[in-house]
């Protein structure tokens, strides 16, 4: 029997567990272990599928970085999607990185370099009283795919969206087109309204990434409401994101935030430097700015700084159990929705 150490962990709501000592997995790097993991599906049945996990689940795995720079490096599972980068995962591999001892903890600030399988990203963590008070991720290159393009749907007729990649590809539409206000009482509406969006986006728009060939399709959908200035004077913008199969990111999604900042930076409604605040649903936010720009393939790319934090809220060994009849788990629709969004 296989005793599987993971921890319990969640970033401004969202779950973002973190596997540790499973070292039967030997990949050559992140990205390569991202995909075969993706590709043979068993642990991630293993992790996500009830009766260890469920649709609200997000799970890390902690494994050998193949960049000498970096100081350590992890897989992110996503209930549908094996994404290559996760700002809410990686502040939760950070904080158990540094509160568990896996790595040394510097006080009053820790600077790691981890690799994801999308490249490597700089974190820097806060630390205090052996504890990890927030962290800020410098997030890989991010921009704006296709700006004020119009989407011709069934439901909702003909509106105006964007595409940008803020880590993972995103479709940024505006909550206004729908009538709706980013509240939890709306989450069912956003997750039903975007089933029809990314379908019709993936057939009419399409995304390509530039230098990542096999992403080449929209994986998610941010509504945003407007940007507004707080009682602090620092602009505000509220945004939910649908994750496939079905169910809303309960952080900002620092990806997402990502995508936005790309967004606002093209329009011209951000400057370098200047500070936003990214609110979930739920109301947990993000603190963000962009740290740098520069032009690359014929697209304007931004550095997104962003900040949160992360709590343990437990720790679990898992049983990998020859005798157990679900060693792969299971799904059923009443609460692992039916993934048709493309």
């Amino acid at each position: 029997m296989q005793k599987i150490k993971l921890y319990n962990v969640h970033c401004c709501g969202e779950i973002g567990d973190v596997v540790v000592g499973l070292d039967n997995l030997n990949f050559n790097s992140p990205k390569e272990g991202s995909i075969a993991l993706f590709k043979d599906q068993s642990w991630r049945n293993f992790f996500l599928n009830e009766p260890r996990g469920g649709v609200f689940k997000h799970c890390n795995i902690i494994v050998k970085p193949s960049d000498p720079k970096a100081d350590a490096g992890f897989i992110i599972m996503e209930p549908e999607d094996n994404p290559p980068m996760s700002g809410s995962n990686s502040i939760c591999v950070t904080t158990v990185l540094l509160e568990k001892n896996i790595l040394k903890m510097n006080f009053p600030i820790t600077t790691l370099h981890l690799e994801v399988p999308g490249g490597l990203i700089r974190v820097i963590a806060e630390c205090e009283n052996n504890k990890v008070k927030n962290v800020s991720i410098s997030n890989l290159p991010s921009f704006v795919d296709k700006a004020d393009i119009e989407l011709k749907t069934k439901n909702y007729g003909n509106i105006i969206v964007n595409t940008a990649y803020g880590g993972d590809s995103f479709l940024l539409c505006d909550a206004k087109d729908f009538n709706l206000k980013i509240i939890p009482d709306n989450a069912h509406s956003f997750v039903s309204i975007a089933r029809e969006l990314l379908k019709e986006a993936n057939e009419q728009i399409g995304f390509q990434h530039p230098t990542m060939t096999d992403l080449n399709y929209i994986s998610f959908c941010q509504f945003m409401e407007p940007i507004e200035i707080n009682s602090q004077g620092q602009k505000t913008g509220k945004n939910t994101v649908v994750i496939r199969p079905g169910k809303l990111d309960r952080s900002p999604c620092g990806t997402g935030t990502s995508a936005r900042l790309a967004l606002l930076r093209k329009k011209k409604q951000i400057e370098i430097g200047e500070k936003i605040i990214s609110q979930s649903i739920i109301g947990s936010t993000f603190e963000a700015f962009i740290e740098s720009e520069s032009q690359e393939f014929s697209k304007l790319m931004i550095r997104p700084n962003i900040k949160g934090s992360a709590f343990i809220t437990g720790e679990q060994i898992l049983y990998k159990d020859d005798q157990d009849p679900f060693p792969q788990g299971y799904r059923l629709n009443d609460t692992w929705p039916d993934n048709t969004f493309f």
